[in-house]
């Protein structure tokens, strides 16, 4: 594998086009003069989820503002896979992680939801919209999730589209493996995954979930999941058989 030609890669919010100039926030400028201690003529990747990935020159280097010139593309802007994941948060450490992963898996827009049993009812989306923006710059995805803010379980499966397919990941289920139900499906192009809280969702809960159209219950196995280990690997296999690891 050839080197990278760069050795920092940046979301910046700009239009990025050959010989456009961007000027980045104070925060990035203050991590690429002090944390990497970046000079003026070393090359840095910027993506905005809309134009593609662009390779810059840095101009100017300052801790307070950075100047980089546009010079050329390298990857043109893909269609990410329409991934919605539900998830019920968990203590922070586990949250973040949550976000980080499926990030990096791959989800278009992260829902956390309220459940009976979800012990966290308080989010920072500020912190975690910047776990995933921090996520996708270091595995080289070209757009950044969306972060909703916390709403109840019932509020999150009423707005889902009706042909938006809802993978329910239901840990006390013995039958309907993966394997089994994932092939099966039409791909409608519009996904959704929900996985539950630490002590998993209640039985009116569970009603409620499978009385939405378009939902299919999956088991993850023979094994009671942590909250984050059902997000990774959920995402995975839907990735695997649907998505554009194929």
């Amino acid at each position: 594998m050839l080197p990278k030609p760069y050795s920092v890669r940046l979301f910046v919010t700009s239009n990025l086009d050959k010989d456009l100039g961007v000027v980045l926030d104070k925060e990035q400028s203050h991590y690429v003069a002090t944390v990497m201690r970046r000079a003026a003529g070393d090359k840095v990747a910027l993506f905005n989820g809309r134009d593609g990935e662009w390779l810059g020159v840095f101009q100017e280097i300052h801790k307070n503002h950075c100047l980089v010139h546009v010079t050329e593309q390298m990857r043109p802007q893909l269609v990410e896979p329409d991934i919605e994941l539900l998830f019920a948060p968990v203590k922070k450490i586990q949250t973040n992680l949550i976000v980080q992963k499926a990030t990096e898996l791959g989800a278009a827009s992260l829902q956390p939801v309220q459940t009976m049993r979800t012990n966290a009812d308080r989010l920072r989306v500020d912190k975690l919209a910047l776990q995933a923006l921090e996520a996708a710059e270091q595995c080289e995805r070209l757009n950044v999730p969306i972060i909703h803010g916390l709403v109840k379980l019932e509020q999150a499966l009423a707005v889902l589209e009706p042909e938006r397919i809802l993978i329910f990941c239901n840990e006390r289920l013995t039958g309907n493996s993966a394997r089994a139900v994932l092939p099966t499906l039409e791909n409608t192009g519009k996904w959704a995954v929900l996985t539950g809280p630490e002590g998993g969702f209640t039985t009116e809960e569970i009603e409620l979930i499978s009385k939405r159209n378009n939902t299919y219950s999956i088991s993850l196995g023979s094994r009671i999941l942590r909250a984050e280990t059902a997000v990774i690997a959920s995402l995975a296999l839907l990735q695997a058989f649907h998505g554009d690891w194929k």
